[in-house]
């Protein structure tokens, strides 16, 4: 088996982590850019009282807008793609990112595995 490696900052992590998945999602680059600002809150924002936050929250689109420079509508299109591709998923509490598509963060590393057929 051989391993590639790659260093990058830590605070370009999820968006470098979404680079090398997205020849399988086969998303545009605003898609993109949208889905690993996703990732990072599912795994940065803490629950409030004991309840998980919904990803898609007003705060959290107008954090995303102001991040990426999206307006409104333009978010609101490549959310719609992100649910119909299956990597954002809703339950009870609100919407959540696929779990499949989670990267295991350990001591600042990222390690997938990618079998080719």
């Amino acid at each position: 088996m051989r391993a590639f490696r790659k260093t990058i900052k830590q605070k370009n992590l999820y968006k470098e982590y979404l680079n090398i998945i997205n020849g399988i999602l086969g998303l545009s680059g605003k898609e993109a850019e949208v889905f690993s600002l996703l990732i990072q809150l599912e795994l940065e924002q803490q629950p409030v009282l004991g309840t998980k936050m919904d990803i898609l929250s007003t705060d959290n689109r107008k954090a995303i807008m102001a991040e990426t420079l999206i307006n409104k509508n333009n978010l609101s299109k490549y959310i719609s793609i992100l649910k119909s591709k299956g990597l954002i998923n809703k339950d009870k509490d609100g919407y959540f990112v696929n779990k499949m598509f989670i990267p295991e963060v350990d001591k600042n590393t990222i390690e997938t595995l990618f079998v080719l057929e």
